[in-house]
Protein backbone atom coordinates (compact mmCIF):
# COMPACT_ATOMS: atom_id res chain seq x y z
CA UNK A 1 0.00 0.00 0.00
CA UNK A 2 1.23 3.48 -0.82
CA UNK A 3 0.01 6.93 0.10
CA UNK A 4 0.44 10.60 -0.75
CA UNK A 5 -1.19 13.93 -0.09
CA UNK A 6 -3.89 15.13 -2.48
CA UNK A 7 -6.06 18.21 -2.72
CA UNK A 8 -9.69 17.12 -2.35
CA UNK A 9 -12.88 19.05 -2.98
CA UNK A 10 -14.87 17.46 -0.19
CA UNK A 11 -17.12 20.19 1.14
CA UNK A 12 -18.93 21.86 -1.75
CA UNK A 13 -15.96 23.70 -3.19
CA UNK A 14 -13.83 23.88 -0.05
CA UNK A 15 -10.38 22.53 -0.91
CA UNK A 16 -8.06 20.88 1.60
CA UNK A 17 -5.12 18.48 1.57
CA UNK A 18 -5.83 14.94 2.74
CA UNK A 19 -3.77 11.77 3.10
CA UNK A 20 -4.82 9.34 0.36
CA UNK A 21 -4.02 5.63 0.52
CA UNK A 22 -3.83 3.40 -2.55
CA UNK A 23 -4.07 -0.27 -3.44
CA UNK A 24 -1.11 -1.68 -5.34
CA UNK A 25 -3.01 -1.24 -8.63
CA UNK A 26 -3.35 2.52 -8.00
CA UNK A 27 -7.02 2.61 -7.01
CA UNK A 28 -7.84 4.70 -3.95
CA UNK A 29 -8.18 2.55 -0.86
CA UNK A 30 -9.09 5.31 1.56
CA UNK A 31 -8.78 8.94 2.54
CA UNK A 32 -8.09 10.47 5.94
CA UNK A 33 -11.24 11.58 7.75
CA UNK A 34 -9.88 15.08 8.30
CA UNK A 35 -7.46 17.28 6.38
CA UNK A 36 -3.81 16.60 7.14
CA UNK A 37 -1.45 19.08 8.75
CA UNK A 38 2.28 19.22 8.02
CA UNK A 39 4.39 18.14 10.96
CA UNK A 40 7.86 17.29 12.14
CA UNK A 41 8.10 14.61 14.78
CA UNK A 42 10.15 14.91 17.95
CA UNK A 43 11.18 18.45 17.08
CA UNK A 44 12.83 17.34 13.83
CA UNK A 45 12.79 20.25 11.37
CA UNK A 46 13.95 17.96 8.53
CA UNK A 47 10.77 15.88 8.97
CA UNK A 48 8.72 19.05 8.72
CA UNK A 49 10.58 20.16 5.58
CA UNK A 50 10.01 16.75 3.96
CA UNK A 51 6.32 16.87 4.85
CA UNK A 52 5.98 20.37 3.40
CA UNK A 53 7.61 19.13 0.19
CA UNK A 54 4.99 16.36 -0.07
CA UNK A 55 2.32 19.01 0.51
CA UNK A 56 3.62 21.14 -2.35
CA UNK A 57 3.69 18.06 -4.61
CA UNK A 58 -0.04 17.60 -3.90
CA UNK A 59 -0.68 21.01 -5.44
CA UNK A 60 0.78 19.79 -8.74
CA UNK A 61 -1.61 16.83 -9.04
CA UNK A 62 -5.21 17.02 -10.28
CA UNK A 63 -7.78 17.88 -7.62
CA UNK A 64 -9.91 14.96 -6.49
CA UNK A 65 -13.67 15.44 -6.04
CA UNK A 66 -15.40 13.43 -3.31
CA UNK A 67 -18.46 11.89 -4.98
CA UNK A 68 -19.55 10.07 -1.80
CA UNK A 69 -19.45 6.37 -0.89
CA UNK A 70 -15.63 6.37 -1.13
CA UNK A 71 -15.71 7.37 -4.82
CA UNK A 72 -13.26 10.04 -5.97
CA UNK A 73 -12.68 11.39 -9.45
CA UNK A 74 -10.30 13.93 -10.90
CA UNK A 75 -11.82 17.39 -11.19
CA UNK A 76 -12.44 18.56 -14.73
CA UNK A 77 -10.83 21.97 -15.21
Amino acid sequence: MSWNYRVIDRYDGELAIFSVYYYEDGRIRGVSADPSAPRGYEGNIEDLKADLKRYSEALLKPILVDKGNDVYEEKKV
